[in-house]
């Protein structure tokens, strides 16, 4: 059996979240207060014996900050564990968890298990209001003493109750309602008629934790301090071997005890010492009240105390401590796996979880930590949360969650995979292997990009993935990484591949598709039909895939980036410098130059594309973009794109730096001094916001203006 599911529903920045593993090691990833921590903590609140949360923990901001009043809801977290072998089933806890029967109506449970067997099991804490309390808010229902009856509750009124064999996808809104209530409608549940079938029934956590173990292994964890502590892990080990030792050496090592006692009582300082002691007494209570005492040694002979003075060292040093972080972080998950080894006969599963293990471990250390710890044994299943690329990229992206924030208060949990093979098979009409597994495996270079950034921009070639980061640099002060973009070399028009990853059901971020039409251009020589042919092609099966797909949109060069680039006034004479300084002939140069600058778009067609092929594509992206300046201009469909990608991660912050950057290019001007004092008078947010609105009113042509123009739509 394994940890299939999370559901996390009202838990501090989880209002609905279902997280999915695997069996093997498991990656949380997203950017910082996404709520990776949160997530794991509400996992311990349910399965770590060591993390011992009850009502006396309850805080109102473990509450959902999505919720307007805490008072009412329920908090609850629920864990599905698949696969429950026959083997397992003949431990009674398993009986425990297992439904005794399915509900009459599967539909939502199928697509919520995806398995039609009784393999699975459930076990689920619901943090709600006492019975009392629920059944005199279900009374005042409907009436004006509702919100009276409400605002009475206190935290002490809530109860933790554990169930198993619960079947109900909690994340579901109607579910919800239905064992709750509506409370924004004033209206609750009554607790009389609570369905057994989806709050399932009473179970004693104490009998959970014997057979599932959880450990948790944090960021910026005391392995010196750890280790130290009575259920270290070697005295764990060391408790479960000890009646696999052989009797005759544990009498043999009693025996030396008790001659290594008697040897150091026999000491005579130390006889001495209870000597003294005796006739100090006698000084003082006389011979009648005195107790006649020793002084000995009294090590205790059961193996078992003589364990925690067993521990670690390196073999060619003399002291734990003398290990650096990283290395002691990485023994620390051995003995812990070491442990779980050992005591397997005595649990169903063991779960470990690690907050960001890439803490103090090097970059290749942290590679083949990740790609060691995916062959873990089927009785241990890791689950680790990250912030490391290097661990994103060897990471399997079937066993990923990415958690996402939706807004200030409240994260999703996205999965790349949901529902992929099926689009790989149906839509894509990809044969043999699962859809998810070519994905994975094409990906291993390009996946921290495009799991970590806010948006995408996949792109078809060296050109674009060279030039477009440095344009929007050097025009328009700003990095894609400040705004959150990832640009992606796809080496192909194969855009499909990679961007069906971005949808409703999978990662819920704005992915921009670039790439070229090559449209025929009348009189040019170089242009070709044949490529034209496949550009409106290629326009036509995107439309079809990605046209009802929110997230994912595409922007066209009507020709290539570097004709369409060459086609704007303003970016023709760093291109004649280029000509200038890569070509010897001087009739070359000159007939180069005055096509590119003065001619006809033929003319400009056949020159630029002759010089491009000429230097390389993408020898000649790295020279223009070393020329590149706040005075060129960006295409305007990629400008889109950039617009489309940042869409819904913009930020006035990033607004108002891509202002103060375009501001240098009005020194010049009358009124520069006028805008300057303005934009420095500008505090608040909406005095900025004003001030923007101002400036691509009376600036429309300037690239900052075009842009903030094109966010704003």
């Amino acid at each position: 059996m394994y940890l299939k599911y999370m559901q996390i529903i009202n838990f501090k920045n989880s209002k609905s979240s279902r997280l999915e593993f695997s069996k093997g090691a498991n990656t949380i990833i997203g950017e910082n207060d996404s709520g990776k921590s949160n997530a794991l903590t509400a996992m311990r609140i349910l399965l770590d014996d060591s993390y011992y949360y009850n009502q006396k923990r309850l805080k109102e901001s473990d509450f959902s900050y999505a919720l307007d009043e805490w008072k009412g809801h329920w908090i609850i977290i629920s864990a599905f564990f698949d696969e429950i072998t026959e083997e397992d089933k003949s431990n009674e806890f398993c009986a425990e968890i297992i439904p005794e029967k399915d509900k009459e109506n599967l539909d939502f449970l199928k697509s919520f298990i995806r398995c039609e067997d009784k393999n699975y099991g459930t076990i689920t804490l619901f943090i709600r209001p006492n019975k009392t309390k629920r059944k005199a808010l279900f009374e005042a229902s409907g009436t004006e003493e509702f919100d009276s009856v409400r605002s009475q509750i206190k935290l002490c009124d809530y109860e933790f109750f554990y169930a198993s064999r619960t079947q109900a996808d909690f994340t579901d809104e109607e579910t919800y309602k239905l064992i709750v209530g509506d409370l924004s409608s004033k209206k609750y549940a009554d607790p009389d008629a609570d369905d057994s079938s989806i709050l399932g029934t009473k179970i004693e956590i104490m009998n959970v934790w014997q057979h599932i173990s959880m450990v948790y292994i944090d960021a910026l964890r005391d392995v010196e301090g750890e280790l130290r502590k009575p259920k270290n892990p070697i005295r764990q080990v060391i408790d479960c071997i000890e009646g696999e030792i052989a009797i005759s050496d544990i009498d043999d090592i009693k025996d030396k005890i008790r001659q290594l006692n008697s040897k150091i009582s026999n000491i005579p300082q130390i006889y001495n010492v209870g000597e003294c002691i005796n006739n100090k007494l006698l000084e003082m209570i006389g011979i009648v009240y005195s107790p006649d005492i020793k002084l000995e040694s009294r090590l205790k002979e059961d193996f078992s105390t003589l364990a925690k003075y067993l521990t670690i060292i390196p073999s060619n040093q003399t002291d734990i401590e003398q290990l650096g972080l990283g290395h002691l972080n990485i023994l620390y998950m051995a003995m812990k796996l070491v442990e779980f080894e050992t005591n397997r006969n005595r649990e169903l599963l063991n779960i470990m979880i690690i907050e960001e293990p890439e803490a103090h471990i090097h970059t290749h250390i942290q590679k083949t930590l990740f790609d060691n710890l995916q062959i873990a044994h089927s009785y241990t299943q890791v689950i680790m949360s990250t912030h490391s690329t290097h661990l994103s990229e060897v990471s399997d992206i079937t066993k990923v969650n990415i958690m996402k924030k939706e807004n200030e208060h409240i994260s999703c949990v996205m999965r790349p995979i949901n529902n992929l093979d099926s689009f790989g098979i149906d839509v894509l009409k990809h044969k043999g292997l699962p859809f998810s597994q070519i994905l994975s495996r094409y990906l291993d270079a390009k996946r921290s990009v495009l799991l970590f950034s806010k948006g995408v921009i996949l792109v078809e070639g060296d050109g674009e993935e060279i030039l477009i980061p440095t344009l929007v640099k050097k025009v328009l002060g700003v990095s894609l990484d400040e705004i959150g973009i990832g640009l992606i070399n796809i080496g192909s028009v194969a855009f499909e591949n990679v961007a069906c990853i971005f949808d409703e059901e999978r990662l819920q971020r704005r992915c921009a598709i670039v790439t070229d039409l090559d449209a025929m251009v009348k009189g040019a020589k170089k242009s070709s039909e044949k490529a034209s042919l496949l550009g409106e092609a290629r326009r036509k099966k995107i439309t079809s895939l990605f046209a009802s797909n929110q997230y994912v949109e595409a922007f066209y060069s009507e020709y290539t980036l570097e004709i369409d680039f060459a086609n704007i006034k303003e970016n023709r004479e760093i291109i004649c410098e280029i000509v200038n300084e890569n070509y010897k002939q001087e009739v070359a140069k000159e007939t180069h130059k005055k096509a590119i600058q003065t001619g006809t778009n033929a003319d400009r067609y056949d020159s630029v594309h002759t010089v491009v092929n000429n230097i390389s594509k993408g020898w000649y992206a790295t020279l223009l973009a070393s020329k590149i300046s706040i005075n060129n201009v960006i295409p305007e469909y990629i400008i889109d794109a950039i617009a489309f990608a940042s869409k819904d991660i913009m930020s006035v912050k990033i607004l108002w730096k891509i202002i103060s950057y375009s501001l240098a290019k009005h020194k010049e001007q009358d009124n520069y001094s006028e805008l300057t004092e303005m934009f420095k008078a500008a505090i608040s947010i909406e005095q900025q916001l004003a001030f923007i609105e101002k400036y691509i009113t009376d600036y429309p042509e300037e690239m900052a203006s075009i842009f903030i123009s094109k966010v704003g739509k």
